[in-house]
């Protein structure tokens, strides 16, 4: 979490903290690649880590749905809902078709690898469940997975932070 909230310089003279997020996904992406620390495994075992994965897509779907619950009522009044779900549409649509073509054609990755490195761009869970029911929990989509996944999810949270100083 330090990580997080070391001042980083902009171009421009100022300066942006990315977050405890981005810092504590960094770090573990740190600790896993080294793995050991004297006597101290920076990894989890495979099952444990499914385990908690599942764990965390649960935790984080129902946290999703409750928060955007509330939400939705204010959006089917408001008229909003249809420009909402276009916008959002097009944006899938966009993403995916540009992630496709780099990935298929660009990395000359197959199908099933593909399908986990789509829904790590979109750093979207609902979509990692998804392609790995569809694949019986194939592991070249959770390889597909780890590899887009934390360059996607600290791109997004560097923009944002970034937009927000602006």
């Amino acid at each position: 979490m330090t990580l997080g909230h070391l001042p980083l310089p902009l171009p421009g003279g100022g300066t942006f903290m990315i977050g405890a997020a981005a810092g504590t996904l960094i770090l573990g992406l740190i600790m896993g690649r080294i793995g050991r620390i004297g006597k101290v495994i920076t990894t989890l075992p495979n099952t444990a880590a499914m385990t908690l994965m599942e764990f965390g897509l649960l935790v984080f779907l129902a946290y999703a749905g409750t928060r955007a619950g509330g939400q939705i009522a204010v959006a089917f009044t408001s008229g909003a809902w249809w420009r909402i779900l276009l916008l959002g549409v097009v944006i899938t649509l966009v993403m995916s078709g540009l992630a496709y073509v780099v990935g298929r054609w660009v990395f000359r990755s197959g199908g099933t690898r593909l399908g986990g490195m789509i829904a790590g761009m979109q750093t979207q869970p609902a979509l990692l469940a998804y392609a790995n029911g569809r694949t019986n929990f194939d592991p070249r989509v959770g390889l597909g997975y780890a590899l887009a996944y934390p360059t996607a999810m600290v791109t997004k949270i560097l923009v944002a932070t970034v937009l927000s100083a602006l």
